[in-house]
């Protein structure tokens, strides 16, 4: 990834870990990595990826976390994985997975964090298809691990990040105020989770190709809105298989919660907590 290789090591007494490298360099800010590692490592949640250790030298900075087996939801959203495509049941079941995470980092973690760069490849799926949501605080650790200024490591994207994650499709993740503010905010989480809801619901890419141009996911359904287009043109094929008919109403339930998160405005957004309690009360069939 843009920050830093991560390696899937099998220890001798057959525990299994993802090894992290962030690089060489910036030997001077032990204290501060020191800091900022150790209040990490300190989050325990289910839906969170546990950050086990850590191992810090001038040549080399590793981040040793739990290794969780089934890939990203990137990968399992459009089929680049072996297990079939996934159903509304266990769709409902992550995103209430990953609603319950950022509930646990916005308000109850203790600085009540901002991960502020949340997209599916981000979100790891374990045995049970269980969310956990990684690469939490990987920014300012690759900043301080490389030695930036101060500066830049209070942003969350870099101007470099922000070019190589837009060609990687994961700027349209961003909330619209997100490039122009340093201070990061809960509320640019609460946008990109919207932008992974919508991305569920339609089995689309962040980007979608509308005739000879492109379009955001969020103006694209915004435009299927205005144009009162069916749900069957905007639901996720391989959803069809799953009878969209009886899960048809629990989808509309989740596109209302997608769209009030990726309003233009940020105030209007609602919070984690409110967004997670809504997402309670949609059931879904076993």
């Amino acid at each position: 990834s843009g920050n830093g290789v991560v390696y899937k090591v099998v220890l001798e007494d057959g525990l299994t870990v993802a090894v992290r490298r962030l690089g060489g360099g910036g030997s001077q800010r032990y204290k501060e990595f020191q800091t900022e590692v150790e209040a990490i490592g300190e989050l325990r949640h289910p839906n969170i990826v546990n950050l086990r250790a850590y191992y810090w030298s001038v040549e080399e900075k590793l981040l040793i976390y739990d290794y969780i087996p089934n890939g990203s939801l990137a990968n399992a959203i459009h089929g680049r994985v072996a297990f079939k495509p996934l159903s509304w049941p266990v769709r409902m079941k992550i995103i209430k997975g990953i609603a319950r995470g950022l509930v646990y980092l916005h308000q109850f973690s203790p600085k009540k964090y901002v991960h502020g760069s949340f997209k599916p490849s981000n979100i790891l799926l374990g045995h049970d298809m269980e969310p956990h949501i990684s690469d939490f605080g990987l920014v300012r650790l690759s900043n301080i691990a490389v030695g930036s200024p101060t500066s830049e490591s209070n942003r969350v994207v870099t101007d470099e990040q922000s070019q190589d994650r837009a060609s990687k499709l994961g700027s349209y993740y961003q909330a619209p105020e997100a490039m122009k503010a340093v201070k990061p905010s809960q509320k640019w989480d609460v946008y990109s989770f919207g932008v992974i809801l919508l991305e569920m619901i339609t089995g689309r890419l962040p980007v979608v190709s509308v005739g000879n141009s492109e379009m955001g996911i969020v103006q694209w359904i915004q435009m299927c809105i205005e144009e009162k287009k069916e749900m069957a043109d905007i639901l996720d094929r391989s959803l069809e298989e799953d009878n969209a008919e009886e899960v048809e109403e629990e989808i509309i339930s989740v596109l209302k919660i997608a769209m009030a998160c990726v309003s233009s405005s940020p105030e209007k957004r609602p919070t984690m907590k409110h967004i997670s309690e809504a997402l309670n009360q949609i059931g879904f069939r076993q």
